[in-house]
């Protein structure tokens, strides 16, 4: 039982609901009022699902009345949660077709994201025990369309609750023979949406739910049930502090799953017992099966097996039950269709059968020429396209071929501009010069090395950048008198193909950078190393090039606005719509950040 807890927020639900109820018939019949009625429907989610419906349908028919499609919408989603709880799935999924519609026609879009989720979650119940998998996948595709939609308005925390559905739906999936695999996908999902919470510290109260579906992979698929534990009891904490009773439901019968399998019978039915008072208290079908199926497990593993048998049969009862009730539901639906497919046609029919005899001819026969005629244009138009799309493969291939020619002797001439420069500055005496002239054959090198790897693949567009950066990278290292046993250069690149566009002035900024380091940074260093790093995060690219050297003058590299380095890593940083920082701590740590539309 749930003693303090249950009685006290069952109390702070009380007080709201007769707080609403007083101030309902004060209400004009608009717009608030529908607003007001939609909220007294949801605090009934968790203790009388009839009350669900009354308060939603009377919001339903107020909308309808005042033409307040958006209040309509949230009545016919707080209807369809009704039906689904009472296990009338066809009906549920109807209310949310409807919602969506009204959610769309309004641009609501987060509307109609919350209902794609609400749809998936039916699909989710009626997998029940049977693992259908023409359910899973329905339900799959409604929370994948319901994340795409989210993560086109940006919005975290529905990007959540997507993951999370996904998840779920997967390790059903997994439940299948030989399709254990799909434990992986769900794990992913899991750990993506933990993530987006920490990252942003929206939606922390997704975490108890995902704390408790992390916990089932490992109870089920790795087999650790005391890691599986340390995620249930912190998953437990949370619902118990938000006064959550369904997500305890859940919480209490994957714990009992736990000690059962670690062998502790006694706490495992003390947990059953736990999640079959909460079900009993939620009044949900669903939730009372798997308490059912909990309790079978936990007197099975205990030796009772006359108490294990006789919640196997209720379980098996309610199951019966809910999957009948589906079932006879999507019959009636498909026959009230064919119905009035059926009546459609006969009244079709008999329109027909009243048209005059020789206008059904005279049709017939102007269809048969204009059938012929567009017939034999087909034929004409095939043969063309076949023609034009040769004649396309052969231009295509002359200029692929072209464009490598291309991409060699643009090579092959930055090569001999590189050549020239180096010549010169035998020539040159002064120093400065010298290290100029250095600096641009360096640079050209840099672009060099773009167009050799070009000519030298079969993309023509894109380049390899670990590959590039590493050709670039050790180039740059030799040219200035370090060798592999005195100098330490690691590369790690996530993105490895870029486009030439973006890869060139990505290569130049990291060439004047890396030049930098290597030209003051090690003076005074024992054992000199250069870290480039690219990696890759939802919305941008970062590039980080940190050295371990002496550490670089803020306030002087900031006042350097005649240096040729940092006027080019200025303006490429422009052309890019990048934002460079920097870090000085062992150290100097250059921060590129690339927004991903332009990446």
């Amino acid at each position: 039982m749930y003693c303090g807890f249950s009685s006290a927020h069952a109390q702070d639900r009380l007080k709201k609901q007769d707080s609403l109820k007083k101030i309902l018939p004060l209400q004009r019949e608009d717009t608030n009022k529908v607003k007001l009625l939609n909220s007294l429907a949801s605090t009934y989610y968790q203790t009388n699902k009839d009350s669900i419906y009354y308060y939603a349908e009377q919001a339903v028919q107020l909308a309808k009345k005042i033409s307040y499609r958006k209040g309509e919408s949230r009545g016919e989603a707080h209807q369809a949660a009704y039906y689904r709880m009472q296990g009338e799935y066809t009906t549920a999924v109807n209310k949310l077709l409807h919602s969506i519609s009204i959610n769309e026609e309004q641009h609501d879009l987060i509307g109609a994201g919350d209902r794609y989720l609400d749809l998936s979650q039916v699909y989710k119940d009626m997998v029940g025990a049977t693992s259908t998998l023409e359910y899973i996948n329905k339900g799959v595709g409604y929370s994948q369309y319901a994340y795409n939609l989210f993560n086109g308005i940006h919005d975290t925390l529905g990007m959540v609750e997507s993951l999370n559905q996904s998840g779920i739906l997967f390790r059903d999936r997994a439940h299948i023979k030989g399709q254990e695999k799909y434990y992986d996908s769900a794990f992913a999902a899991y750990i993506k949406a933990v993530s987006m919470v920490e990252r942003s510290g929206i939606n922390r109260g997704a975490l108890s739910k995902l704390y408790n579906n992390i916990s089932q992979v490992y109870n089920e698929y790795w087999k650790d049930y005391k890691k599986a534990l340390e995620y249930l009891l912190k998953a437990e904490e949370l619902n118990r502090n938000a006064h959550n009773l369904n997500g305890l439901s859940f919480n209490y019968g994957n714990i009992s799953l736990a000690y059962t399998k670690l062998n502790q019978p006694v706490q495992a039915l003390v947990y059953s017992r736990k999640m079959l008072d909460a079900a009993r208290q939620l009044n949900m079908p669903e939730r009372l099966r798997n308490a059912y199926n909990s309790l079978y497990t936990s007197f099975a593993a205990a030796h009772h097996y006359d108490s294990a048998l006789y919640y196997y049969k209720q379980a098996d009862v309610l199951d019966d039950s809910l999957n009948n009730v589906a079932k006879t539901n999507e019959v009636i639906a498909l026959q009230t269709k064919f119905e009035t497919g059926k009546k459609e046609s006969e009244i079709q029919r008999l329109h027909t059968d009243s048209l005059a005899k020789n206008r059904q001819i005279a049709f017939l026969a102007l269809a048969l020429a204009i059938f012929i005629l567009l017939a034999a244009c087909m034929v004409l138009l095939y043969y063309r396209i076949k023609k034009q799309r040769q004649q396309i493969a052969g231009q295509s291939k002359k200029l692929e071929i072209m464009m490598k020619e291309l991409h060699h002797r643009v090579k092959n001439n930055l090569q001999i501009v590189s050549s020239l420069l180096s010549l010169q500055t035998y020539k040159v005496q002064d120093e400065e010069a010298v290290l100029v002239l250095k600096e641009s054959q360096q640079r050209v090198q840099a672009m060099s090395f773009i167009h050799q790897r070009l000519y030298k693949t079969e993309s023509l567009t894109a380049v390899n950048m670990k590959e590039y950066l590493t050709d670039l990278a050790e180039s740059l290292v030799s040219s200035y008198g370090y060798t592999n046993d005195d100098f330490d250069l690691y590369i790690s690149v996530e993105k490895e193909m870029l486009d030439i566009d973006k890869a060139l002035p990505i290569g130049l900024i990291i060439n004047e950078l890396a030049t930098n380091a290597l030209k003051y940074a090690y003076k005074e260093v024992h054992r000199p190393s250069l870290n480039i790093n690219i990696t890759e995060e939802d919305t941008k690219l970062v590039c980080i090039i940190k050295d371990n050297g002496i550490g670089i003058d803020e306030q002087q590299w900031k006042q350097q606005k005649k240096s040729f380095g940092k006027q080019l890593i200025t303006a490429l940083c422009k052309q890019l719509r990048a934002q460079q920082s920097l870090v000085v701590s062992a150290g100097t740590e250059f921060i590129i950040t690339i927004p991903k539309q332009v990446a």
